[in-house]
């Protein structure tokens, strides 16, 4: 996992803290009924929801193109890892056979 990832998650996890704190000490002392608090914390889950959420599908999107850039990468060296294999594997196949032919030319 890339430093910027454990960051960001990191401030996540501050971000989220702090709002949990935040709304706990502010059910403790606030002045109004259950009914109006609890309609303020839906409101302030939805208005927190919706400005996060943006964010959160970019840097969802950003990690899938890292992702696939990776996938290709890999696939790119798989697919030479196994070239190299293949030619070295003929060249060792020719190598047995003409050293069999001369066996049995003896």
């Amino acid at each position: 996992m890339c430093n910027r990832c454990r960051e960001a998650g990191a401030g996540l996890a501050a971000f989220v803290l702090g709002a949990l704190i935040g709304a706990a000490v502010g059910v403790l002392y606030a002045p109004a009924k259950g009914e109006t608090t609890r309609k303020k914390l839906k409101r302030w889950a939805n208005d927190t929801y919706e400005d996060n959420k943006e964010y959160l599908l970019e840097h969802t999107q950003d990690l899938k193109e890292k992702v696939k850039d990776h996938l290709d990468q890999a696939r790119e060296k798989f697919t030479e890892g196994k070239e190299k294999v293949v030619k070295e594997f003929n060249r060792r196949k020719e190598e047995v056979v003409a050293k069999l032919k001369k066996d049995e030319e003896k």
